[in-house]
Protein backbone atom coordinates (compact mmCIF):
# COMPACT_ATOMS: atom_id res chain seq x y z
CA UNK A 1 0.00 0.00 0.00
CA UNK A 2 1.18 3.51 -0.86
CA UNK A 3 0.70 6.35 1.62
CA UNK A 4 1.66 10.01 1.57
CA UNK A 5 3.09 12.07 4.41
CA UNK A 6 2.92 15.85 4.59
CA UNK A 7 5.82 17.46 6.44
CA UNK A 8 7.01 20.75 7.88
CA UNK A 9 9.94 21.69 5.66
CA UNK A 10 10.78 24.31 8.28
CA UNK A 11 11.57 21.36 10.57
CA UNK A 12 13.70 19.60 7.97
CA UNK A 13 10.95 17.65 6.23
CA UNK A 14 11.20 16.84 2.51
CA UNK A 15 7.80 18.26 1.50
CA UNK A 16 5.48 15.47 0.36
CA UNK A 17 6.90 12.04 1.19
CA UNK A 18 5.68 9.06 -0.84
CA UNK A 19 5.90 5.92 1.30
CA UNK A 20 5.05 2.24 1.03
CA UNK A 21 3.70 -0.24 3.57
CA UNK A 22 4.67 -3.74 2.45
CA UNK A 23 4.92 -7.01 4.40
CA UNK A 24 4.39 -5.14 7.67
CA UNK A 25 7.25 -2.67 7.11
CA UNK A 26 7.31 0.97 6.03
CA UNK A 27 9.77 2.62 3.68
CA UNK A 28 10.29 5.97 1.98
CA UNK A 29 9.91 5.72 -1.82
CA UNK A 30 10.37 9.29 -3.07
CA UNK A 31 9.74 12.92 -2.18
CA UNK A 32 8.14 15.93 -3.88
CA UNK A 33 9.44 19.33 -2.71
CA UNK A 34 6.73 21.70 -1.49
CA UNK A 35 6.98 24.22 1.37
CA UNK A 36 5.18 22.96 4.48
CA UNK A 37 2.44 20.74 2.97
CA UNK A 38 0.57 20.23 6.22
CA UNK A 39 -2.51 18.50 4.81
CA UNK A 40 -3.02 16.15 1.87
CA UNK A 41 -6.06 14.49 0.30
CA UNK A 42 -6.54 12.21 -2.69
CA UNK A 43 -9.23 12.33 -5.33
CA UNK A 44 -11.70 9.43 -5.00
CA UNK A 45 -10.10 7.64 -7.97
CA UNK A 46 -6.61 8.23 -6.49
CA UNK A 47 -5.34 9.89 -9.68
CA UNK A 48 -4.76 13.30 -8.09
CA UNK A 49 -3.20 14.45 -4.83
CA UNK A 50 -4.16 17.84 -3.38
CA UNK A 51 -1.87 19.62 -0.91
CA UNK A 52 -1.81 22.92 0.93
CA UNK A 53 1.42 24.92 1.15
CA UNK A 54 2.46 27.78 3.40
CA UNK A 55 4.12 29.61 0.49
CA UNK A 56 2.50 31.44 -2.46
CA UNK A 57 2.39 29.93 -5.93
CA UNK A 58 4.70 32.49 -7.53
CA UNK A 59 6.84 35.57 -7.10
CA UNK A 60 4.95 38.70 -6.16
CA UNK A 61 2.16 36.79 -4.40
CA UNK A 62 1.42 36.68 -0.69
CA UNK A 63 -0.04 34.06 1.59
CA UNK A 64 -0.35 30.34 0.91
CA UNK A 65 -1.20 28.09 -1.99
CA UNK A 66 -2.81 24.83 -3.04
CA UNK A 67 -0.93 22.31 -5.18
CA UNK A 68 -2.45 19.66 -7.45
CA UNK A 69 -0.38 16.61 -8.40
CA UNK A 70 -1.04 13.89 -10.94
CA UNK A 71 -0.44 10.49 -9.37
CA UNK A 72 1.50 8.52 -11.97
CA UNK A 73 3.21 5.15 -12.00
CA UNK A 74 6.58 6.93 -12.05
CA UNK A 75 5.72 9.29 -9.16
CA UNK A 76 3.99 12.57 -8.43
CA UNK A 77 3.86 15.25 -11.14
CA UNK A 78 2.93 18.81 -10.15
CA UNK A 79 0.10 19.91 -12.43
CA UNK A 80 -1.16 23.19 -10.93
CA UNK A 81 -0.48 25.51 -8.02
CA UNK A 82 -2.81 28.36 -7.09
CA UNK A 83 -2.73 31.05 -4.41
CA UNK A 84 -5.39 30.68 -1.72
CA UNK A 85 -5.88 34.38 -1.04
CA UNK A 86 -5.26 33.69 2.65
CA UNK A 87 -2.38 32.90 4.97
CA UNK A 88 -1.48 29.62 6.60
CA UNK A 89 -3.64 27.12 4.66
CA UNK A 90 -3.94 23.99 6.81
CA UNK A 91 -6.82 21.80 5.59
CA UNK A 92 -8.85 21.09 2.47
CA UNK A 93 -11.71 18.99 1.15
CA UNK A 94 -13.51 18.14 -2.09
CA UNK A 95 -17.15 18.83 -2.86
CA UNK A 96 -19.39 15.73 -2.93
CA UNK A 97 -19.23 15.65 -6.75
CA UNK A 98 -15.49 16.35 -6.86
CA UNK A 99 -15.91 19.49 -8.97
CA UNK A 100 -14.71 22.00 -6.37
CA UNK A 101 -11.99 22.24 -3.73
CA UNK A 102 -12.32 24.08 -0.40
CA UNK A 103 -9.34 25.28 1.63
CA UNK A 104 -9.15 26.43 5.26
CA UNK A 105 -6.59 29.20 5.87
CA UNK A 106 -5.66 29.10 9.55
CA UNK A 107 -3.53 32.20 10.03
CA UNK A 108 -5.80 34.70 8.27
CA UNK A 109 -9.14 33.00 8.92
CA UNK A 110 -10.17 32.78 5.26
CA UNK A 111 -12.11 30.07 3.42
CA UNK A 112 -11.19 29.62 -0.26
CA UNK A 113 -13.08 27.95 -3.11
CA UNK A 114 -11.40 26.54 -6.24
CA UNK A 115 -12.92 25.00 -9.38
CA UNK A 116 -11.57 21.64 -10.51
CA UNK A 117 -13.47 21.01 -13.75
CA UNK A 118 -11.10 22.24 -15.08
CA UNK A 119 -8.70 23.34 -12.29
CA UNK A 120 -8.35 27.09 -12.04
CA UNK A 121 -7.66 30.05 -9.72
CA UNK A 122 -9.87 30.72 -6.71
CA UNK A 123 -13.46 31.82 -7.34
CA UNK A 124 -14.43 32.82 -3.77
CA UNK A 125 -12.69 33.91 -0.58
CA UNK A 126 -14.72 34.25 2.62
CA UNK A 127 -13.25 36.11 5.61
CA UNK A 128 -14.31 35.04 9.09
CA UNK A 129 -14.48 37.73 11.76
CA UNK A 130 -14.32 37.72 15.54
CA UNK A 131 -12.21 36.56 18.47
CA UNK A 132 -12.50 34.63 21.71
CA UNK A 133 -10.98 34.44 25.18
CA UNK A 134 -7.43 33.05 24.69
CA UNK A 135 -5.21 36.16 24.37
CA UNK A 136 -2.61 34.56 22.08
CA UNK A 137 -4.45 31.82 20.18
CA UNK A 138 -7.86 33.48 19.77
CA UNK A 139 -7.20 37.13 19.00
CA UNK A 140 -8.76 36.60 15.56
CA UNK A 141 -10.37 33.92 13.37
CA UNK A 142 -8.41 30.73 12.59
CA UNK A 143 -10.22 28.23 10.33
CA UNK A 144 -8.68 24.81 10.95
CA UNK A 145 -10.93 22.33 9.12
CA UNK A 146 -13.45 22.13 6.28
CA UNK A 147 -15.68 19.17 5.41
CA UNK A 148 -19.10 18.40 4.01
CA UNK A 149 -21.69 16.84 6.27
CA UNK A 150 -22.22 13.36 4.81
CA UNK A 151 -24.99 13.19 2.23
CA UNK A 152 -25.47 16.98 2.13
CA UNK A 153 -24.33 20.14 0.37
CA UNK A 154 -23.56 21.74 3.75
CA UNK A 155 -19.93 22.54 4.47
CA UNK A 156 -18.68 22.87 8.06
CA UNK A 157 -15.81 25.28 8.69
CA UNK A 158 -14.29 24.76 12.14
CA UNK A 159 -12.84 28.01 13.49
CA UNK A 160 -10.49 27.69 16.48
CA UNK A 161 -10.12 31.47 16.82
CA UNK A 162 -13.78 32.35 17.26
CA UNK A 163 -14.85 29.14 19.05
CA UNK A 164 -17.43 28.20 16.44
CA UNK A 165 -18.36 25.84 13.64
CA UNK A 166 -19.73 27.89 10.74
CA UNK A 167 -22.05 26.13 8.27
CA UNK A 168 -22.32 27.02 4.58
CA UNK A 169 -24.72 25.92 1.86
CA UNK A 170 -22.99 25.08 -1.41
CA UNK A 171 -24.47 26.00 -4.77
CA UNK A 172 -23.84 22.74 -6.69
CA UNK A 173 -23.70 24.53 -10.04
CA UNK A 174 -21.18 27.25 -9.13
CA UNK A 175 -19.51 25.79 -6.03
CA UNK A 176 -20.02 29.09 -4.21
CA UNK A 177 -20.90 29.16 -0.52
CA UNK A 178 -23.38 31.12 1.57
CA UNK A 179 -23.55 30.98 5.36
CA UNK A 180 -26.54 28.99 6.62
CA UNK A 181 -25.88 28.56 10.35
CA UNK A 182 -23.30 28.31 13.09
CA UNK A 183 -22.70 26.52 16.37
CA UNK A 184 -20.84 28.38 19.12
CA UNK A 185 -18.53 26.36 21.36
CA UNK A 186 -17.73 27.02 24.99
CA UNK A 187 -15.27 29.94 25.06
CA UNK A 188 -11.65 28.79 25.13
CA UNK A 189 -12.18 25.25 23.83
CA UNK A 190 -10.61 26.08 20.46
CA UNK A 191 -12.38 23.60 18.13
CA UNK A 192 -10.07 22.03 15.54
CA UNK A 193 -11.35 19.02 13.51
CA UNK A 194 -14.60 17.09 12.93
CA UNK A 195 -15.21 13.39 12.22
CA UNK A 196 -18.58 11.89 11.32
CA UNK A 197 -20.35 8.90 12.82
CA UNK A 198 -23.86 7.56 12.23
CA UNK A 199 -26.24 9.87 10.33
CA UNK A 200 -26.99 12.94 12.41
CA UNK A 201 -23.95 12.54 14.69
CA UNK A 202 -20.51 14.13 14.51
CA UNK A 203 -17.51 14.36 16.82
CA UNK A 204 -15.46 17.52 17.34
CA UNK A 205 -11.99 17.63 18.88
CA UNK A 206 -10.96 20.82 20.69
CA UNK A 207 -7.31 21.83 20.44
CA UNK A 208 -7.12 24.22 23.38
CA UNK A 209 -9.63 22.48 25.65
CA UNK A 210 -8.19 18.95 25.16
CA UNK A 211 -11.67 17.54 24.74
CA UNK A 212 -14.03 15.79 22.33
CA UNK A 213 -17.66 16.83 21.87
CA UNK A 214 -20.60 14.86 20.49
CA UNK A 215 -22.70 16.87 18.05
CA UNK A 216 -26.21 16.34 16.72
CA UNK A 217 -26.39 17.61 13.15
CA UNK A 218 -29.24 18.75 10.92
CA UNK A 219 -29.33 20.35 7.47
CA UNK A 220 -28.06 23.68 8.80
CA UNK A 221 -27.74 23.04 12.53
CA UNK A 222 -25.32 21.56 15.03
CA UNK A 223 -25.91 21.07 18.73
CA UNK A 224 -23.38 19.90 21.31
CA UNK A 225 -24.75 17.19 23.62
CA UNK A 226 -21.63 15.85 25.38
CA UNK A 227 -18.01 16.89 26.01
CA UNK A 228 -15.29 14.65 27.48
CA UNK A 229 -11.60 15.18 28.21
CA UNK A 230 -8.99 13.46 26.02
CA UNK A 231 -6.45 13.36 28.86
CA UNK A 232 -6.05 10.90 31.72
CA UNK A 233 -7.10 12.10 35.14
CA UNK A 234 -4.29 13.85 36.97
CA UNK A 235 -2.23 14.88 33.92
CA UNK A 236 -0.95 18.43 34.40
CA UNK A 237 1.52 18.87 31.53
CA UNK A 238 1.15 20.96 28.37
CA UNK A 239 -1.04 19.41 25.68
CA UNK A 240 -3.12 20.29 22.66
CA UNK A 241 -5.69 18.14 20.87
CA UNK A 242 -5.11 17.42 17.20
CA UNK A 243 -6.77 14.82 14.94
CA UNK A 244 -9.99 12.86 15.34
CA UNK A 245 -11.24 9.71 13.59
CA UNK A 246 -14.20 7.31 13.84
CA UNK A 247 -13.56 3.59 13.33
CA UNK A 248 -15.26 0.36 14.33
CA UNK A 249 -17.55 1.73 17.01
CA UNK A 250 -14.87 3.95 18.58
CA UNK A 251 -13.75 7.57 18.37
CA UNK A 252 -10.00 8.29 18.45
CA UNK A 253 -8.34 11.66 19.20
CA UNK A 254 -4.63 12.51 19.39
CA UNK A 255 -2.90 14.37 22.22
CA UNK A 256 0.21 16.43 21.44
CA UNK A 257 2.21 16.74 24.65
CA UNK A 258 0.88 13.70 26.41
CA UNK A 259 1.80 11.98 23.09
CA UNK A 260 -1.12 9.60 23.05
CA UNK A 261 -4.40 8.59 21.43
CA UNK A 262 -7.54 8.90 23.52
CA UNK A 263 -10.15 6.27 22.63
CA UNK A 264 -13.88 6.43 23.33
CA UNK A 265 -16.52 3.73 22.84
CA UNK A 266 -19.59 4.86 20.91
CA UNK A 267 -22.93 3.94 22.44
CA UNK A 268 -26.11 3.16 20.53
CA UNK A 269 -27.19 6.76 21.03
CA UNK A 270 -23.88 8.07 19.68
CA UNK A 271 -22.68 9.25 23.08
CA UNK A 272 -19.16 8.40 24.24
CA UNK A 273 -17.57 6.59 27.15
CA UNK A 274 -13.79 6.55 27.78
CA UNK A 275 -12.02 3.36 26.64
CA UNK A 276 -8.43 4.33 27.43
CA UNK A 277 -5.52 6.60 26.54
CA UNK A 278 -2.63 4.91 24.73
CA UNK A 279 0.93 6.02 23.92
CA UNK A 280 1.75 6.44 20.22
CA UNK A 281 5.48 5.75 20.50
CA UNK A 282 6.55 9.14 19.16
CA UNK A 283 6.60 12.85 19.93
CA UNK A 284 3.74 15.19 18.98
CA UNK A 285 1.23 12.92 17.18
CA UNK A 286 -0.44 15.45 14.93
CA UNK A 287 -2.35 13.22 12.51
CA UNK A 288 -3.29 9.55 12.19
CA UNK A 289 -5.43 7.24 10.10
CA UNK A 290 -6.90 3.81 10.74
CA UNK A 291 -6.56 1.24 7.98
CA UNK A 292 -9.37 -1.26 7.25
CA UNK A 293 -7.52 -4.06 9.11
CA UNK A 294 -7.30 -2.00 12.32
CA UNK A 295 -3.69 -0.90 11.95
CA UNK A 296 -3.01 2.79 12.56
CA UNK A 297 -0.52 5.10 10.83
CA UNK A 298 0.53 8.01 13.07
CA UNK A 299 2.42 11.07 11.83
CA UNK A 300 4.59 12.52 14.62
CA UNK A 301 5.78 16.09 14.22
CA UNK A 302 8.79 15.00 16.27
CA UNK A 303 10.08 13.12 13.21
CA UNK A 304 8.57 9.64 12.79
CA UNK A 305 5.64 7.74 11.36
CA UNK A 306 4.46 4.86 13.56
CA UNK A 307 2.48 1.76 12.64
CA UNK A 308 0.31 0.55 15.52
CA UNK A 309 -2.28 -2.19 15.89
CA UNK A 310 -5.65 -1.33 17.43
CA UNK A 311 -6.99 -4.20 19.53
CA UNK A 312 -10.54 -3.31 20.57
CA UNK A 313 -11.10 -6.37 22.75
CA UNK A 314 -8.22 -5.53 25.12
CA UNK A 315 -8.42 -2.55 24.46
CA UNK A 316 -4.85 -1.73 23.43
CA UNK A 317 -2.80 0.14 20.85
CA UNK A 318 0.52 -1.59 20.27
CA UNK A 319 3.49 -1.07 17.89
CA UNK A 320 3.66 -3.57 15.03
CA UNK A 321 6.65 -2.26 13.00
CA UNK A 322 9.75 -0.13 13.52
CA UNK A 323 8.97 3.60 13.15
CA UNK A 324 9.80 5.30 9.85
CA UNK A 325 12.00 8.41 10.31
CA UNK A 326 10.51 11.42 8.50
CA UNK A 327 11.39 14.87 9.90
CA UNK A 328 8.44 17.12 10.65
CA UNK A 329 5.75 14.56 9.75
CA UNK A 330 2.34 16.17 10.32
CA UNK A 331 -0.17 14.49 7.99
CA UNK A 332 -0.73 10.97 6.67
CA UNK A 333 -2.88 10.09 3.65
CA UNK A 334 -3.17 6.44 2.56
CA UNK A 335 -4.06 5.45 -1.01
CA UNK A 336 -6.92 3.16 -0.01
CA UNK A 337 -9.32 1.72 -2.60
CA UNK A 338 -12.55 3.63 -2.97
CA UNK A 339 -15.44 2.14 -1.03
CA UNK A 340 -18.30 0.72 -3.09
Amino acid sequence: MVFYVGTYTRLGGPGVAVCALEDGAMRLVETAPLPNPTYLILSPDRTRLYAVSSDPAGAGSRGGSCAIYDVRSDGLALRHRFDTGGEGPCHLCLSPDGRFLYVANYTSGHLTVFPLDPPGPRIQVIAHEGASVHPQRQSGPHIHHVSFLPGTRTLAAVDLGIDAVVLYRQDPATGLLSESGRMPCRPGLGPRHIAYGDPGTAYLVHELGNAVSVLRTGADTMTCVQTLSTLPEGFRGDNTGAAIRVFGGHVFASNRGHDSIAVFAVGRDGLLSPAGVFATGGAIPRDFILLPDGRMLVAHQGGTVSLLQWEPEAPALTPCAPPLPIPGAVCVCPALPRRA
